[in-house]
C-alpha cells in the first residue's frame, strides 16, 4: 500500500489551530524524508480566537485567514478535501476525491457548531463562533439603537470556555465608546452555579469583571428553547429571560463522520490517552477540541498538543531524541 523506500504518510485531517501546527512542524522536521499531507474542506485557515474582534469592527476577515495551500512551503502536501470516513483496518481516510492511505493519522477536526440543536436558535440567536456568523452579530450591533443584549450559554462543549465573559465586556466597552451604554442593558446566563471561592480564581474574577460592568449575571439557568416571536430564551423549571438581542453560544458536537465511523463516541470527542494522544486505533492520534481531554476547548491547548505530538513522531520515525507525556498550560 505504501512505498517500500521506508517514506511514511503521516495524514492530519483539520487545518485549525492544531492541524495547521502539526503540519508545519512534521513537515519542517520530516518532509524530506516522509509524505506529510494537510487536509482541510476549507482552502483558507481561519483564526477563530479573533471572532469577537470581528464582531465589534477591530479585524476584517482578510485579517484573520490564510490560504492554506501556504503550508506547502514546509515540505507539506495540501488537500482539499471533505472527510467522509476513517477506515483503521485498512489505515485509509475516504475523500471527497478519493482514498488516501496512511501510516499515522493524526485528527484535529474541532468541533461543529450545532444551532439546531437548540429549537429557535436559528431564527432568532446570533452567534460569533464562525466567520459568517460573526459578521451577521457585528451588522446587527452596528444598527441596535437600544435595550436588552442577552448573552448566554448552552449545554456541551463549547470551542473557547471564557468567550462568553470576553464577549460581555467587549461589547460593555463598543456602546460605551458609541456613547450609548446608557440605553444598552447587557445580561448574561449560563447553564454553570454561581462561581465561589478565593477572587483570584479565574471563575470568580470573571464573575466579579462582568459585575463591575454592570451586566445582570442568571446562573443555573438551563436553555431548553427559545420564542422568536415573544422574544424570549426558555428555560426548564418555567424560567425565561427576554431580550432585544441575542447572543448564545451554539451548540457544538464532534464532525458527523467521527461519529460514523465509531471513533467519536461522546459529546465531548474521540477519547485519548492523557499522555500520548493515542485514540483506541493503532497509530491513530486527536488533537484540539476533537480530543477529549480535561482541558479547555480552546487553540492554545490545540497548538500545545500539536507541538508535543509532532515532536513525539518525529522521535518515533528517527529514532533521535526522547519522546515528551503531554503536559499542558492551561486553565
Amino acid at each position: 500500500m505504501h512505498p517500500a523506500n521506508g517514506r511514511k504518510q503521516i495524514v492530519i485531517l483539520g487545518g485549525g489551530s492544531g492541524g495547521i501546527v502539526a503540519a508545519a512542524h512534521l513537515g519542517r522536521s520530516l518532509g524530506n524524508k516522509h509524505d506529510v499531507i494537510l487536509v482541510d474542506r476549507r482552502e483558507d485557515h481561519v483564526f477563530m480566537p479573533a471572532f469577537l474582534f470581528l464582531m465589534v469592527g477591530q479585524r476584517n476577515p482578510a485579517d484573520i485567514t490564510r490560504k492554506l495551500k501556504k503550508v506547502e512551503k514546509r515540505n507539506v502536501k495540501f488537500v482539499q478535501a471533505e472527510v467522509i470516513g476513517i477506515d483503521p483496518d485498512h489505515q485509509e481516510v475516504g475523500l471527497s476525491t478519493g482514498k488516501i492511505p496512511y501510516d499515522y493519522l493524526i485528527v484535529s477536526l474541532g468541533l461543529q457548531t450545532r444551532p439546531d440543536m437548540v429549537p429557535g436558535f436559528q431564527e432568532s440567536a446570533h452567534h460569533a463562533w464562525e466567520l459568517d456568523a460573526a459578521m451577521r452579530v457585528r451588522s446587527a450591533i452596528e444598527s441596535f439603537k437600544g435595550g436588552r443584549i442577552l448573552v448566554g450559554v448552552p449545554l456541551g462543549p463549547y470551542r473557547c470556555p471564557p468567550a462568553p465573559y470576553e464577549a460581555q465586556w467587549m461589547l460593555d466597552t463598543y456602546f460605551k465608546q458609541r456613547g450609548m451604554r446608557d440605553r444598552v442593558s447587557i445580561e448574561y446566563f449560563t447553564r454553570e452555579p454561581e462561581p465561589a471561592g478565593e477572587a483570584h480564581d479565574p471563575v470568580v474574577w470573571m464573575d466579579a469583571e462582568s459585575k463591575r460592568r454592570n451586566i445582570r449575571q442568571h446562573y443555573e439557568f438551563i436553555v431548553h428553547s427559545i420564542n422568536p416571536e415573544r422574544k424570549m430564551v426558555m428555560g426548564l423549571y418555567g424560567y425565561a429571560l427576554s431580550y432585544d438581542l441575542l447572543f448564545m453560544v451554539p451548540p457544538h458536537r464532534p464532525a458527523q463522520v467521527l461519529y460514523d465511523c465509531g471513533l467519536a463516541d461522546a459529546e465531548t470527542g474521540i477519547r485519548v490517552e492523557y499522555d500520548t494522544l493515542e485514540t483506541k486505533w493503532e497509530n491513530v492520534y486527536a488533537i484540539g477540541d476533537c480530543a477529549d481531554m480535561p482541558a479547555s476547548k480552546a487553540g492554545g491547548v490545540a497548538h500545545q498538543e500539536a507541538d508535543i505530538l509532532a515532536h513525539n513522531l518525529k522521535v518515533k520515525l528517527t529514532g533521535q531524541g526522547e519522546p515528551k507525556p503531554v503536559w499542558l498550560h492551561t486553565i
